[in-house]
């Protein structure tokens, strides 16, 4: 896999647009960015597609999240495959702080922050129980290896005094949401074989692994050395229900090549397995193309120009 490959917008299915729009603009402060109709899939009427993204474009252009309404989705079965959480990386600490309060000033409940050592974190659920981590990076420098190589990552109290000492009175004050900006930073999934999905995304897809705790249930993938691009457990949905058609929650998410040879090495392997596996793959244009990991979810493999 490309070192530069990135992790784009994920689209969730949702069930009541109206409540989730409120959501993410008025608590979450996203905008939106674009909103159309697309068919469903079996053929029938128009739903709405919401693109959102931060109000301040400094790390990316692209929406955020991209919500699919559809008031006829299935609820997911429990112990099924599914959203651990998406995850917006903020620039720096001090963005961090502002974004931290502005969600709590809101009215928003947090479901619980970390120090993951590389990373510090948010945590909190939108009203179709969708997981979100809001987080920085540390300098990868200060990032510190196990004798295998892999990266050191654990789950510690975040301190949040230390975290709004960044700020000043004012900033206190006036503090607003992803104010220089956000992207998606990784994708965390409920998988139902943590060793079959390991496998598809590391011999297949060519992602790393950074992390690897099968002992907990759990691995970390990633390209380019970063701590992770994709994370994986299976802590409530081990041997469970893989995704189904029409479910609520996460419908696909991208993943952004920017160089062409590693774009056609992945699809040439994609078909290479493709005949005699479960995973099936769907051209879009020369630029694209759909993937089904092991549990149904669709990956958009994009070749950025």
């Amino acid at each position: 896999m490309h070192s530069g490959m990135r992790i784009g917008s994920p689209v969730l299915r949702v069930k009541n647009i109206d409540r989730i729009l409120r959501f993410y603009e008025e608590r979450l402060g996203l905008q939106m960015n674009r909103r159309y109709q697309v068919g469903d899939d079996d053929g029938g009427g128009d739903n709405l597609v919401c693109e959102l993204g931060s109000k301040q474009k400094s790390m990316s252009n692209e929406s955020i999240l991209i919500l699919h309404h559809d008031p006829n989705a299935i609820n997911a079965p429990l112990r099924s495959a599914g959203l651990y959480h998406f995850a917006i990386v903020v620039p720096d600490r001090k963005s961090l702080a502002l974004t931290y309060l502005a969600i709590r000033n809101s009215g928003l409940q947090y479901d619980g922050f970390a120090d993951h050592l590389v990373s510090e974190s948010l945590y909190l659920r939108d009203p179709e129980n969708n997981g979100i981590e809001i987080y920085r990076d540390r300098q990868a420098s200060e990032w510190s290896h196990d004798n295998e190589g892999h990266i050191n990552m654990d789950t510690l109290p975040l301190d949040l005094n230390s975290l709004v000492s960044e700020l000043n009175k004012d900033e206190k004050e006036t503090a607003k949401a992803f104010p220089t900006g956000a992207r998606i930073g990784h994708m965390h999934l409920r998988v139902t074989n943590l060793q079959r999905s390991i496998k598809f995304y590391h011999e297949k897809i060519g992602l790393d692994i950074t992390s690897d705790w099968s002992s907990m249930g759990a691995a970390f993938l990633s390209a380019g050395g970063y701590h992770h691009h994709i994370g994986m457990n299976t802590w409530h949905s081990l041997n469970g229900q893989v995704h189904g058609k029409g479910e609520t929650g996460l419908e696909n998410f991208t993943i952004a090549i920017p160089d062409r040879t590693s774009f056609n090495t992945i699809e040439s392997i994609i078909n290479r397995h493709a005949s005699s596996e479960q995973q099936t793959k769907q051209k879009t244009d020369r630029n694209q193309f759909l993937i089904f990991d092991p549990d149904g979810y669709r990956l958009c493999s994009k070749q950025n120009n």
